[in-house]
């Protein structure tokens, strides 16, 4: 590990527990039981070539190929997808709303997980909410067979849907919290700017929001536009990042693909969000 990584990890701060608690207890037993259904007859070196395919598509054929459909084509990249990436984005969640502050969002009823994928950013944000309820929404059945696990794995209610973004989204209401967790970039742009006219009026009706995203600006060259589309009505922009002490078994796809995830990060819109209590005195 070169000297510039370990410095720019130090300068974010103290490297932090993945989670903690019953969280935590809840995550590795998730994390266990996919890992066992999906690596339990393939070598490790097909979940790494998975894992290093699924970032190649990300980095490099970005607006060329149908990114959703192209990241379950196979047996290593489905195996990488729920057994590395999903549980990254679920930790990369959690930290990003203790970032924002989840108190912010005040009560919310139901999570709505839009282009849910295996359902790890929406069952981290409705268990971190202590939401009631989830509705889960993806075009992909192997997806949605995965978020069931889930979110049965984090104890939560979970009513999952068959649809492609926009047309499937709901209409908002207040108590719910739109998640696109990773999502909205694998839209077309067309199909993404029809969808940010959609949320703006669900948040108009009362639902809140909350868009996660990679830190990296060449893959949401929109961000600007959604984030100024989406200010007046109460959304705002963080850049999140936080040094963690990985799980033993992401560390170690870590250092078998060559990436680097010890600070997980994350760009982020979310709002509306209550006011921050000033300190007392």
């Amino acid at each position: 590990m070169c000297p510039s990584s370990h410095e720019r990890v130090r300068k974010l701060g103290p490297t932090q527990p993945y989670l903690g608690g019953a969280l935590r207890t809840a995550f590795d037993a998730w994390l266990a039981d996919t890992v066992s259904r999906h690596t339990g007859d393939l070598a490790f070196r097909e979940i790494r070539k998975g894992a290093q395919a699924l970032s190649w598509l990300y980095v490099e054929r970005r607006g060329e190929v149908d990114l959703a459909a192209r990241t379950i084509d196979g047996r290593g990249k489905r195996a990488a997808l729920a057994s590395y990436y999903a549980p990254l984005h679920f930790l990369t969640a959690c930290h990003a709303l203790a970032r924002i502050g989840a108190a912010r969002f005040g009560e919310i009823r139901r999570v709505v997980d839009l282009g849910c994928g295996t359902g790890a950013t929406g069952a981290a944000v409705a268990r971190t909410l202590d939401a009631r309820e989830v509705v889960a929404i993806d075009r992909s059945g192997f997806a949605l067979d995965e978020a069931r696990r889930t979110y049965a794995a984090f104890g939560l209610l979970a009513r999952t849907q068959r649809g492609r973004l926009p047309a499937a989204l709901p209409r908002g209401q207040d108590g719910d919290l739109l998640v696109l967790g990773w999502a909205a970039n694998e839209l077309a742009e067309r199909e993404r700017d029809a969808l940010l006219g959609r949320l703006s009026g669900a948040i108009a009706d009362g639902a809140r929001l909350l868009i996660l995203e990679p830190l990296a600006g060449a893959a949401v060259p929109w961000w600007h536009a959604w984030r100024t589309q989406l200010a007046p009505y109460g959304a705002e922009d963080f850049e999140c990042k936080t040094p963690v002490a990985l799980p033993e078994w992401i560390a170690r796809l870590d250092k078998a693909t060559g990436l680097d995830h010890r600070v997980l990060g994350a760009r982020a819109l979310a709002g509306p969000l209550e006011a921050v209590a000033a300190p007392e005195g």
